[in-house]
């Protein structure tokens, strides 16, 4: 009777441990099970899945070298991480005993000829010498060529539930045959306890296995067929021929179904003795959803991340790139093996490196300041291209952390950029060409609202400079006097020329010329032998196509815009240096991007270079404007030569464009479109008999006094009979009454009439009548429909005798 009590409480003892085990046991589960959930709703990412896993993942090549370890690898077998593991163990045959070794060695091959392979279970010694129980499970990874490259395998640490298992089947056996005394036991412990027989009838249920399939007691279960509890009847077939084959089995995965018909997944673990069966069960349902939610992520995560057209990446603390998707090698070129575990520096910029690194060093300084550590940061960086050009990516990074919440590197999406990059940069250039086209235009209507007034007053003064001119002789000493006079009021003139022609109403492009020709011209001229003898060190190359085409343009104002940009050159070099004057023919067959955008078509092309200072960006914004200038004014320039040269090039209907850089110099290139028509000879200077009037009548429509007077004058020494009218409207009422010969036509009359009202009222009192335009400005569409309606020569302002004359004489004459 002593020893039977004594083998009582032996047998106690060991319920005790195993009661032990077993919650320790569930414990785990239920920590695996929560990991599960934790990861099924946000870590979606492999990184994330791999070192977070409750098993070791180990990949391996061909011959069992070791490539790469998570880190509960490094915690199973029993070092402080994974790189510790890696030194210590070459290959994975390494950590076999030498009974499993073999065993390993010879799957290997079933692996590589199947490409993967069910639970296998193994001996493996860890780093303390100690002998474990892992279930592993392995597949192979392939090349793209889908020959074999390496092997993965998950290995779980069994240990605990071998052991289990082992006392188990003894200890359940004595057990249920000794029911009436360990009744306590079964019925708290959290497993399921079960008997019934082969043909389905209930013997036995414990409260925990009645709870987990939702019947009130275990009683109203042991009502039920244990068969019904199955959801298929051929699950239930199957499970007991295994159990039958082997007489014990553990950890059988099989579906139950719940009294309100829910499926509950749980292992089965069961002992067939003689017609009845013996078994617990564990409710797996919560860490089975986990497993599917996990695989379900991670097979999305898988087609989106190789299907999508942004970048998904993982990086480590020290910006190594551990995962990178496929859709690198169509954004960059690269192949996911040419960037997986290389530096990020060399995937960047150095100046887009230093922003990853300072936003990662930010986020974790406001991390430890209490700040959102789930916040995502959104950074736009430059990424070089397999062909060495760069791409803009944006990229959205959120910091990647373990299960104790340490950050152990960074995540994201990069997104190709470079197209809205580009885009926003030509908005900004069309902008700031808007912008600067606005100025000039503002800037070109007060300078001409101020040349045209100076116009008038400079007019006068050249007009009677040149009449008194005709009035004195050689020996006269007022001679002098009136000469520089009108040679003030001519330097004058140029001036208020330079104001018109920014503001671009100065230009007429009516004469067939060659630019050859105004480059040859000008190098005769004394200005040119002037500004050779200020800068002597300045060496000057002409390089002149010879088969150059010809253009439609003003001599004065090309010769004016070719000597700005030579003396410009020529200052930006004051301790020496060459100048290049360069003309060539250009045919333009799609859009050339430069200062300007210029079309398809032929043009001919002059540029001149220099080797001088250069410019700063920020001079290059503003080098056109008006007044602005390096120079010193009133000394070397008046601030408007680049807008002159400016204005010109538009009203040639061209184009410009400028390079240049501080310290290395400048390229000024012109483009004007070519003309076909030919060069006609410039006529001679005609005798003064020749315009001389005949006493004919005309009258004179201006609304400025001056200008009405001193045409009256030179109309009077030209022998004509002259009429003056303040107005269009008071013309138009004189020639109601009066008949004239010729009309002279001021075309912009403020306020009132403009010269084109004025034609049109005259011509409906006197059709026919003879007119000729003449203005301050350049010929406009206004002047052109006056001289479609029968006026004749346009005339420009200021007055000078034989070009009036001529006019004047060329109109009366001309037959109707």
């Amino acid at each position: 009777m002593e020893d039977k009590d004594k083998q009582m409480i032996q047998l106690i003892n060991e319920l005790r441990e195993l009661r032990i085990r077993v919650a320790n046991l569930q414990e785990r589960e239920e920590e695996r099970i929560k990991l599960g959930q934790a990861q099924a709703e946000g870590f979606d990412l492999y990184g994330v899945l791999i070192d977070t896993s409750p098993d070791a993942i180990v990949m391996y090549s061909l011959a069992g070298a070791i490539i790469a370890a998570n880190r509960q690898t490094a915690i199973m077998y029993g070092v402080a991480s994974v790189d510790e593991f890696q030194a210590k163990v070459k290959s994975i045959f390494d950590i076999f005993d030498e009974e499993s070794k073999a065993a390993a060695a010879v799957h290997t091959s079933d692996i590589l000829a199947a490409g993967s392979s069910k639970k296998q279970i193994y001996q493996v010694r860890v780093h303390s010498g100690e002998t474990i129980t892992v279930e592993m499970n392995s597949s192979v990874v392939k090349k793209a060529t889908g020959e074999p490259k390496a092997l993965i395998s998950v290995i779980r640490d069994i240990t605990d539930r071998k052991y289990l298992e082992s006392e188990h089947r003894d200890l359940l056996q004595r057990l249920f045959r000794s029911e009436r005394n360990y009744r306590g036991l079964v019925d708290n412990t959290p497993a399921g306890v079960y008997q019934t027989y082969l043909d389905g009838k209930i013997l036995f249920v414990n409260q925990a296995f009645a709870d987990m399939l939702e019947y009130g007691s275990p009683e109203e279960m042991m009502n039920v067929n244990s068969v019904n509890l199955y959801q298929r009847l051929e699950d239930r077939e199957a499970f007991v021929a295994a159990l039958e084959r082997s007489g014990l089995l553990t950890s059988y995965d099989i579906d139950l179904v719940t009294k309100k018909g829910d499926l509950r997944h749980v292992l089965l673990s069961a002992v067939l003795d003689g017609q009845s069966i013996w078994g617990t069960v564990i409710d797996i349902t919560e860490r089975k959803w986990a497993e599917d939610a996990l695989k379900e992520s991670e097979e999305v995560f898988r087609f989106i991340a190789e299907n999508m057209g942004d970048i998904v990446w993982i990086l480590d603390l020290n910006l190594t790139t551990t995962y990178v998707s496929p859709s690198i090698e169509r954004v960059l070129g690269f192949s996911q093996e040419e960037r997986k575990n290389q530096p990020v520096e060399t995937m960047m910029t150095p100046a887009s490196l230093q922003r990853v690194r300072a936003s990662l060093l930010q986020e974790m300084q406001r991390e430890a300041e209490g700040a959102d550590p789930g916040r995502s940061v959104t950074l736009e960086v430059e990424y070089y291209h397999k062909d060495g050009s760069i791409v803009w990516m944006e990229n959205d990074m959120k910091a990647m952390r373990n299960a104790d919440g340490e950050l152990i590197g960074l995540y994201g999406v990069s997104r190709n950029i470079t197209e809205r990059k580009e885009a926003d940069g030509r908005q900004k250039e069309l902008e700031n060409r808007l912008q600067r086209a606005e100025k000039m235009e503002a800037l070109g209507s007060l300078a001409g609202g101020v040349a045209h007034d100076l116009n008038n007053v400079l007019g006068v003064l050249v007009g009677y400079a040149e009449l008194l001119l005709l009035k004195t002789g050689e020996g006269d000493p007022m001679r002098r006097y009136v000469a520089n006079i009108m040679k003030s009021s001519e330097r004058a003139a140029a001036i208020v020329q330079d104001l018109l022609t920014m503001a671009r109403r100065g230009v007429h492009t009516e004469k067939v010329l060659n630019l050859n020709d105004i480059i040859k011209d000008y190098q005769e001229t004394p200005e040119f032998e002037k500004l050779r003898s200020f800068h002597p060190l300045v060496r000057v190359e002409t390089r002149l196509s010879a088969g150059l085409k010809n253009i439609m343009g003003s001599p004065v104002h090309l010769n004016k815009t070719l000597m700005n940009l030579v003396s410009n050159a020529a200052e930006a070099m004051p301790d020496g240096g060459l100048m290049i004057i360069k003309t060539d023919n250009l045919c333009l067959e799609k859009l050339l991007p430069g200062f300007d955008d210029l079309r398809e078509g032929n043009y001919v092309v002059l540029s001149i270079t220099d080797t001088g200072q250069g410019m700063t960006p920020d001079d290059m914004k503003h080098i056109f404007e008006p007044f602005y200038t390096k120079k010193v004014m009133g000394r070397s320039g008046t601030g408007l030569g680049l807008s002159v040269v400016w204005g010109t090039v538009k009203d040639h209907k061209g184009s410009i464009n400028v390079e240049s850089e501080a310290g290395k110099g400048s390229t000024f290139t012109l483009y004007f479109p070519t003309t076909t028509e030919e060069i006609s000879p410039d006529r001679m200077n005609r005798p003064a008999v020749e315009y001389m009037g005949r006493g004919e009548k005309v009258l004179v429509v201006d609304d400025v006094e001056g200008q009405r007077e001193l045409a009256a004058q030179i109309f009077t020494e030209l022998n004509y009979n002259v009429i003056t009218a303040p107005s269009g409207e008071e013309a138009v009422k004189y020639l109601e009454n009066h008949k004239v010969d010729l009309v002279v036509l001021d075309m912009i009359m403020d306020p009132g009439m403009d010269g084109l009202d004025t034609y049109r009222r005259v011509l409906a009192i006197h059709p026919g009548q003879k007119a000729i335009i003449v203005s301050g400005y350049s010929e406009t569409s206004r002047v052109r429909e006056a001289q479609a309606l029968g006026a004749g020569a346009y005339v420009k302002k200021p007055y000078i005798l034989e070009r009036i004359g001529v006019a004047v004489r060329e109109e009366i004459d001309r037959k109707p």
